[in-house]
């Protein structure tokens, strides 16, 4: 968390000292106090036009996501595919997503197009 707070308080200190405003993106694994200083931030910074949004891409197609499906697994005593399967249940676009959709979220939350989203968690 403090990590967190320390990477927000300098980028904002540049951006202000700067004066042109800008984008602060940061990464959630879903913790709720990430998403309360997300939220705490955006609203701090507002009126130096900086907006602040975190992303939360849960489970994803990568190396970490098939270790976490493996491990879950196990501990459950289920097979990979029926844990797969049963995380697809509360998915609402029934799949996994992937790095690209993580990639493109972050590439539109730090583009001109999302100049008015700000204190926002996607994903």
């Amino acid at each position: 968390m403090r990590g967190v707070f320390l990477c927000y308080k300098e980028a904002a200190k540049i951006m202000i000292k700067l004066g042109k405003g800008g984008r602060i993106i940061g990464a959630c694994s879903g913790a709720g106090y990430k998403l309360g200083l997300t939220q705490a931030a955006a609203i701090e910074w507002a009126p130096h036009n900086i907006t602040v949004n975190a992303y939360c891409p849960g489970t994803s197609k990568t190396v970490m996501g098939d270790k976490y499906i493996e491990e879950s697994a196990k501990f459950l005593g289920q097979a990979n595919e029926e844990f797969e399967n049963d995380m697809l249940k509360m998915t609402p676009l029934d799949r996994i997503g992937h790095p690209n959709d993580v990639a493109n979220m972050v590439s539109f939350l730090a583009s001109k197009d999302s100049g008015y989203i700000t204190g926002q968690s996607i994903l």
